[in-house]
């Protein structure tokens, strides 16, 4: 075996015989949040396959997540939405990234920022970083479901007008 296969085997190795809590727990909780982000955008359109189809990047959907918003576009939240994301794109791209804890604690800053009043946050503040993570992502998470529930209110007052509008038409899905 040459050098370089048998560096990378190695490598392979190394990296695979262990889990990285942090980056596990980073990737699912961006997943979730991203889920949450489509369920969004999708109340406020009316043929989903469109939105499908314009394969948006994760930034793409927080911004226009945020247009969206009556009043909640400039909460620190979709601040914090987007450090994560950046955060799991580094590392998505790049395991040992030397910008890894730069990035990380952009994310803890945020999170302490906007969960100030929380109880026991003296406490998270010590915590292992994928617990961090994990409350970070649980807090994002927490915001974009109240703006689901948001959502889904239009949508169904966009449902009313229609039935209004075209009661001889079929009813569009809510």
């Amino acid at each position: 075996m040459d050098s370089a296969l048998h560096q990378s085997v190695e490598r392979f190795r190394r990296e695979m015989a262990h889990v990285d809590e942090a980056v596990h727990v980073l990737l699912k909780g961006h997943l979730l949040i991203e889920e949450t982000l489509n369920r969004i955008l999708e109340q406020y359109v009316f043929h989903r396959e469109h939105l499908e189809e314009a394969r948006l990047t994760f930034n793409q959907k927080i911004q226009l997540g945020r247009s969206l918003c009556l009043r909640k576009n400039n909460l620190g939240e979709w601040e914090m939405i987007s450090a994560i994301n950046t955060l799991r794109n580094e590392l998505a791209h790049r395991l040992n990234s030397p910008d890894r804890d730069r990035k990380l604690k952009r994310v803890k800053d945020l999170y302490f920022r906007e969960a100030a009043g929380f109880p026991a946050m003296e406490e998270v503040k010590t915590a292992p970083d994928a617990q961090v993570l994990m409350n970070a992502c649980g807090h994002c998470a927490g915001f974009l479901l109240s703006f689901e529930g948001d959502s889904q209110i239009f949508r169904r007052m966009i449902h009313g007008m229609d039935r209004a509008m075209n009661p001889d038409l079929p009813a569009f899905d809510l």
